[in-house]
């Protein structure tokens, strides 16, 4: 029973438990239904909340979308507001599209992408759209006046004074019917291939240009047409890079489409095209052009003048035909391949049109040189220059304020010494190029840029050649990184003996001669080449490169190094210009500025300015600067050097090949360099020959004395009078050393041997003192003979003193007059030559050191020049002869005859080499036909006759009497 009841509560409690769970289960769904009404209901008003606030963002969305249209509308016209319509329409209907795709992850995915393209996609519409408003709200006001002329460009010198005008030339205009066929092919042809197929912007053309030029073609063109290159010239500027640029390109492109193309016919467009381009120095248009380059009328332009003439519009000046003939000989070229391309010409006529040179076409034109030269032309030349390189500005297109550097004063006197009114040129055909600078502020102050320029835009020889400097180059690449990086002193030690590069090729010096142990202070002064390759090879490699590029030279780096011959200035070369600011970090202390001939420039169109900005940079010690600069004034110029002032000067060569084939005189030079400078100017001159010619070429002695004193007539026009003189920095001593000592040793107080004042950087000084040296014995017995084109010297051996090991070994130094040939350990030495009469000298000392040294054993070898032939005195011998005919018979008849005889001897007594001649006035002629009686004593010749002597002579006959 007790079972049974259990089983029965436990059915009762499962049962009670099943109800509260079937009541709970109701309770939760009670409450779960409760719960998802109100959520709905909340949903349904976030979605309604929603949907109101789609509408309204779509409402304002909408409003934009018009304002943009509209405002599209007024400022960029249907075309291109119909482009933008379709652009959002298709935003809009790939929103739309989103909402039919029913997967919901899907779904979820695409719809981020699309909203974050979509934004993208409306704001660049609308930074797009913004932009193109800015431009056209920015651009320039269109005055038709403009396409005919603009605003002149004003140049001023340092002290605000006009120097000149530029723009306001002078223009022959010509019509579109005017122009030849020809020349409109070409201009097409080159600068915009689809000129009368577009509307003032070429697309296509634009897009490539940009895929070039992003990825780094250099060719890839800048895609301006011809209408955009019109609006360029009249309305905007040449800026080309950055924002300005793209700014600048937009504008051409709105102007060119809206205002010029709408208003003006294609043919007009050309007109102004050819009409308002800079071609050249001061030239403008095709007509003035074709009149300077060619000598005729635009209309009378053949195919190969039309080709160079076109291709100008490039780089007017770089193209220059009758300056620069090579380049316009290659884009010439260029402007016939494009015109038989574009069919315009067959190819036998593109052969025929590159035939013809350039020079043959331009023979006997001006080149524009009777246009706008001032006699400033050289300063305003560097000017332009340097506004087209650094400011990327066209002066004769921009309207501009040029504000510059240019000192009158030292400008005219340049000028008097170009144009030979300070200075005597030896001829006509002679160059120079000079740049004078400001030599703490690196101010181009005025320049030198050629003799006998002709108009603008000529070659500058102040800026433009690149010539290689020879000796000047030793304080920059040799004793200058010597004393910064090695702390040389100016009495540093080197050996100017037979020396080789590291090549094994053999050095001289300028005159084929060695001076033996110098210091740095000698070496540089007398411009020894080889203690500079010395110098050079002391010194890493990688320093110098790092001295003389921040000096603004450039050397020949190959793998990381420069060749040795960059110590005696043999490498690509530099311009005056340049070698001015290197030199002036020797005059201001250390510094380095960047040559500039601009200090503001200010855009007459808008009021922009633009200020020069520089760095003024330190690139070497005080105490370098000042070292150099104290050698430097030891050199020595040709009629004596100028107080204050520290120079340099320097040859180069020709190579024998080219001495060879031209014909040049063995002691031809090439190039004539002086740089100097006080303690404010410096002043880099150029001297020499554009061409290679055997008739006008420099020799080596006369040219060292004209450039001496073309450097001195520049100084004293140009520096100022009352000079300053170099300040010793406190980084440097100046101490009196024992003149041989090697190492240095500081004179005693009380020396009184010879002692030479050095100058050594601060904590590099020496501190060793010594007292006299015992002098050394003279080489005895001295003697020299010459045979076989050999001279050899002998002579007895000198004993060795004990000797400081820093002395190096012990011998001789050979002389030859005062010019040193060798040292040798032997008492010795044969050398070889041609001109052996001279005197010699043999110094005992050692070779490393010669403060220690004897006094010098002397010979001298004397031609023995052969006895001048001695004219003897004449003597008058007179003497008789007496003629005797004898006939055979016993006794013998006899007639005489006696006749005197009269000659001249140099001494008592005559000579009778033959037989004395028979009398022809004798009555017994009969006689003389017999031969003389060989029975008398006979006569043995030669005879010998005293004055006054009688000689007798027998003859014999059968009858003596007639």
């Amino acid at each position: 029973m007790k079972k049974k009841t259990n089983k029965n509560m436990d059915k009762t409690k499962k049962f009670e438990t099943k109800d509260l769970k079937t009541t709970s289960q109701a309770k939760n769904k009670s409450t779960n239904k409760t719960a998802s009404k109100k959520a709905k209901t909340k949903n349904t008003k976030e979605q309604k909340n929603q949907s109101k606030d789609n509408k309204i963002a779509k409402i304002i969305m909408t409003a934009i979308i018009i304002v943009i249209l509209i405002l599209s509308f007024i400022k960029l016209g249907l075309k291109f507001t119909l482009v933008l319509a379709v652009g959002i329409a298709i935003i809009v209907g790939i929103s739309a599209l989103l909402g039919k795709i029913k997967n919901k992850k899907r779904k979820k995915v695409i719809r981020i992408f699309l909203i974050i393209f979509l934004i993208l996609g409306i704001l660049g519409l609308i930074a797009f759209s913004s932009f193109l408003v800015y431009i056209t709200v920015t651009a320039p006001k269109f005055n038709p006046n403009r396409l005919q002329t603009r605003e002149v460009t004003i140049m001023y010198d340092k002290d605000g004074k006009e120097i000149t005008k530029m723009g306001s030339e002078k223009r022959e205009k010509v019509t579109y019917d005017e122009l030849p066929e020809v020349l409109v092919d070409a201009i097409v042809s080159t600068e915009d291939s689809r000129f009368f197929e577009h509307n003032g912007f070429d697309a296509p053309r634009f897009i490539k240009a940009t895929l070039g030029q992003i990825v780094g073609k250099s060719n890839a063109g800048g895609a301006s047409t011809l209408s955009m290159q019109v609006i360029k010239n009249s309305f905007t500027s040449t800026e080309s890079s950055g924002i300005k640029g793209l700014v600048r390109k937009f504008t051409d492109i709105y102007l060119a489409i809206f205002k010029l193309e709408k208003n003006y016919s294609k043919e007009e467009i050309i007109e102004y095209y050819v009409n308002n381009h800079f071609l050249g120095g001061n030239i403008y248009g095709v007509e003035e052009a074709s009149q300077a380059y060619f000598n005729k009328s635009v209309g009378d332009l053949n195919l190969s003048e039309a080709a160079i003439l076109a291709g100008m519009f490039k780089s007017p000046n770089y193209y220059k035909p009758t300056t620069n003939p090579e380049n316009a000989t290659k884009r010439r070229k260029t402007v016939l391949y494009l015109m038989k391309r574009h069919g315009y010409i067959t190819e036998e006529e593109e052969e025929m049109a590159n035939s013809i040179p350039v020079e043959v076409i331009t023979k006997n034109a001006s080149g524009g040189t009777s246009n706008g030269a001032t006699q400033y032309q050289g300063y305003i030349d560097t000017v332009v220059e340097e506004l087209e390189d650094k400011y990327g500005v066209n002066p004769y297109n921009e309207s501009l304020l040029i504000y510059t550097n240019m000192d009158r004063s030292k400008q005219e006197g340049i000028n008097k010494v170009m144009n030979g009114e300070t200075y005597n040129w030896i001829n006509d055909k002679v160059q120079s190029g000079v740049s004078v600078l400001d030599s703490n502020t690196g101010k181009i102050l005025a320049v030198g840029a050629g003799r006998n320029k002709q108009g603008a835009s000529t070659f500058n020889y102040a800026t433009s050649i690149n010539r290689q400097p020879g000796s000047t180059a030793k304080p920059l690449f040799d004793y200058g990184p010597g004393i910064e990086y090695n702390n040389w002193s100016t009495y540093e030690q080197f050996l100017d003996g037979p020396y080789k590069y590291s090549n094994g090729r053999s050095i001289s010096n300028w005159d084929n001669s060695y001076k033996g142990q110098m210091t740095l202070r000698k070496a540089l002064a007398l411009s020894r080449n080889i203690p500079a390759l010395k110098a050079f090879q002391a010194v890493d490699n990688k320093k110098i490169i790092e001295f003389v590029q921040n000096l603004g030279i450039e050397p020949e780096i190959e793998n990381g190094k420069i060749h040795e011959a960059h110590s005696i200035g043999a490498f690509s070369g530099v311009n005056p210009v340049q070698m001015s600011a290197a030199y002036a970090a020797f005059s201001n202390g250390g510094y380095y500025n960047e040559p500039y001939t601009i200090t503001k420039i200010v855009y007459r169109d808008t009021g922009k300015e633009v200020e020069h900005k520089s760095e003024k940079k330190k690139v070497m010690s005080e105490a370098t600067a000042f070292m150099i600069s104290s050698v430097l004034q030891d050199v020595a110029l040709t009629g004596g050097s100028l107080k204050n002032v520290a120079a340099k000067t320097g040859t180069t060569n020709y190579d024998d090949k080219v001495v060879r084939s031209k014909g040049l005189p063995l002691d031809a030079i090439r190039d004539s360099w002086v740089v100097g400078y006080s303690t404010k100017t410096v002043i880099a001159m150029w001297y020499g020959y554009d061409f290679i010619d055997k008739e006008y070429c420099l020799r080596n002695l006369p040219a060292t004395v004209q450039k001496d004193n073309l450097f001195k007539a520049i100084a004293n026009q140009v520096l100022e009078s009352n000079r300053e003189e170099f300040k010793m920095p406190d980084s440097v001593v100046k101490l009196p050393i024992i003149s041989g000592s090697n190492p240095a040793k500081i004179a005693p107080s009380g020396y009184t041997g010879q002692v030479v004042y050095e100058y050594f950087k601060k904590d590099h000084q020496p501190t060793a003192s010594s007292q006299t040296d015992a002098k050394l014995s003279k080489p005895a017995n001295l003697k020299a003979t010459y045979a076989n084109n050999k001279v050899t010297l002998t002579w007895n051996p000198v004993n060795n003193p004990e000797s400081n090991s820093s002395y190096g070994t012990f011998g001789y130094n050979i002389y030859q007059g005062n010019v040193l040939l060798d040292f040798v350990t032997e008492t010795s030495y044969t050398f070889q030559t041609n001109n052996p009469y001279t005197t010699y000298k043999v110094v005992a000392t050692y070779q490393s050191y010669n403060g220690l040294t004897s006094d010098a054993a002397t010979i001298s070898l004397k031609e023995e020049k052969p006895k001048d032939p001695v004219t003897p005195t004449t003597k008058t011998i007179k003497y008789k002869i007496s003629y005797h005919c004898v006939d055979g018979k016993t006794p013998s008849t006899e007639n005489t005859i006696t006749k005197e005889r009269e000659a001249t001897s140099t001494t008592d007594t005559l000579t009778l080499t033959s037989a004395i001649e028979k009398p022809t006035d004798v009555s017994f002629s009969q006689c003389f036909t017999k031969t003389i009686d060989t029975t008398k004593p006979k006569l043995s010749f030669p005879l010998t006759v005293k004055n006054g002597e009688l000689i007798n002579i027998y003859y014999s006959c059968d009858t003596c009497i007639e």
